[in-house]
């Protein structure tokens, strides 16, 4: 403050001069660290220096928080989200989370980094993916002493921001060195409930369809093997109702133009928005579809000493979505075995609670009700 203080007297004229009363002076520019006091250093540049306070190990633990949480502030501009591959600081960012230096909150703090860089921003999304993260990310939604609740919950976050309408990302969590839909079954009976409602409602949002293209997709021939023993077996759950990709060729004949954006991937080609025919496919090939609804007729005790035994009302309305969402948006089968354990479920619980008290609690309209346990009898 001083230095501007002393430039704004050394620059200013009397009130009572002319332009003839003051003697010629040499022009003094303003110090350029001055000027980042008074207008502040830009984004880019503060990015920068966050990512070099966070990749120091010689600095404390809450320095490198601070840092990143800072960065975090910063990318959820859009553009500065953009600008993380421009200023090369995604393969940083991506080596925090596997360095040995990294505690498991500069872990969690990096993670929320990359999954507000994400959000609603198809370019960043495929930056990401060609750093091949889905392993590193799966990987720390292993319940281990090493994996807390919160470096869980956030891994969901970042997963969430990646995989939302985006279908080769969701694609490629079919890969076996990825086992990505495995890893997500299983989270399904994580300790915390918290992190159970984030992968419920992510499997949600991943199976609704979100194309007009797709808007009630017919389950893929390989999901009526189960109910139909004459129905062929060769055919490949993952080949079978998959989105169509534009060629290069398609993509340089539409009328409209298309400008390099954030959104630009998906107007060049609108199925990459698609995940539903993916994640339809993998409920029945993974077991996804009898891990939510056992996860709701048989629920597993929750808590640090589980000792939380009834269904939490949260997660059960979200797991009630998915399921409606399969059986009468995606129109998906039930098996005879899967129809059995709901009918009953839902009859005890209509019997206990009357079913004016379920729609509420799963916020259903009557015509859902009718319509989702409709396809049950």
């Amino acid at each position: 403050m001083q230095s501007i203080l002393r430039w704004s007297i050394e620059n200013s004229t009397p009130l009572d001069a002319t332009a003839s009363d003051r003697p010629p002076t040499e022009r003094k520019d303003l110090d350029p660290g001055v000027i980042d006091l008074i207008l502040g250093k830009p984004d880019a540049v503060q990015m920068k220096e966050d990512m070099d306070i966070a990749m120091d190990v010689n600095r404390s633990e809450d320095d490198r928080i601070s840092a990143l949480d800072h960065l975090e502030m910063l990318i959820e501009h859009i553009d500065n989200a953009n600008d993380l591959e421009k200023l090369k600081l995604w393969e940083p960012l991506q080596s925090l989370l596997t360095a040995e230096s990294s505690t498991p909150e500069i872990k969690t703090q990096v993670l929320w980094v990359i999954g507000t860089a994400l959000q609603n921003n198809p370019s960043a999304q495929d930056v990401y993916l060609s750093y091949n993260p889905l392993p590193t990310l799966l990987s720390f939604l292993d319940n281990s002493p090493s994996s807390s609740t919160s470096i869980r919950s956030k891994a969901i976050y970042t997963l969430s921001g990646l995989l939302k309408h985006n279908s080769p990302a969701v694609k490629a969590l079919s890969n076996p060195d990825v086992a990505g839909w495995v890893k997500l079954r299983n989270a399904l009976q994580d300790p915390s409930i918290s992190v159970r409602r984030k992968v419920v409602f992510l499997l949600s949002s991943l199976l609704i369809p979100t194309s007009p293209t797709t808007s009630s997709p017919a389950p893929p021939t390989a999901l009526r093997i189960a109910d139909d023993p004459n129905a062929s077996s060769s055919t490949s759950v993952t080949s079978v109702d998959t989105p169509n990709i534009m060629t290069p060729d398609q993509q340089a004949s539409s009328s409209e133009p298309i400008f390099a954006n954030s959104h630009a991937a998906n107007l060049q080609n609108p199925s990459r928005t698609s995940t539903s025919s993916w994640t339809l496919s993998a409920l029945h090939e993974y077991g996804l579809l009898d891990a939510v609804i056992s996860s709701i007729v048989s629920p597993i005790p929750y808590g640090d000493d589980g000792e939380n035994v009834s269904l939490d009302a949260d997660y059960e309305e979200k797991a009630i979505h998915v399921l409606h969402a399969y059986s009468v948006t995606c129109r998906g089968p039930f098996t005879d075995s899967q129809k059995g354990q709901l009918k009953s479920w839902i009859q005890a619980e209509k019997q206990k609670e009357g079913e004016n008290h379920l729609l509420e609690k799963w916020n259903m309209s009557r015509d859902d009700y009718a319509a989702f346990f409709g396809g049950l009898l």
